[in-house]
């Protein structure tokens, strides 16, 4: 599957179609059940993500702006560190397309890496404080109830 165009869109394992309720995923995946279950979190929680609301995106997006700000590394997934790396300077402050952008993907990733169980990959590469402030902020905003 590409993302984007045919010709110019980028390989990805599955796709999201809010509007239409519906999760697209490659086929491959199915004999990879660690990295389908990622996968699969991660596109759940894009439908998270627009019911959300505005409070709690405004809160994980300031977590993310306190990461963006210490010049904090890595990132918790390959489409959130993807999305990050193509960030211009100006994007944060001017709240762009692709600074929104990145904060979802940072959203969905951090997701799958806290409720899909995969211990280890070589994608998890933000630092241990990082996560543990990201891990803390799912908690308190999703198992303590959050009427998304």
């Amino acid at each position: 599957m590409l993302s984007s165009s045919a010709e110019h869109g980028i390989a990805v394992d599955a796709a999201s179609f809010l509007r239409e309720r519906e999760i697209v995923l490659h086929t491959e995946l199915l004999s990879e059940p660690e990295a389908f279950g990622f996968i699969l979190v991660h596109e759940l929680f894009h439908f998270v993500w627009r019911r959300l609301g505005n409070r709690r995106r405004a809160e994980f997006s300031a977590l993310i702006l306190q990461e963006h700000v210490a010049h904090a590394r890595g990132e918790l997934g390959d489409s959130s560190a993807f999305k990050k790396q193509r960030l211009a300077d100006g994007d944060r402050v001017r709240n762009s397309t692709a600074w929104r952008d990145y904060i979802c993907e940072s959203f969905c990733d951090t997701a799958a890496w806290f409720y899909a169980g995969r211990q280890s990959d070589a994608s998890f590469t933000l630092a241990r404080r990082w996560q543990n402030r990201r891990a803390d902020w799912f908690r308190t905003a999703f198992e303590t109830g959050c009427a998304c």
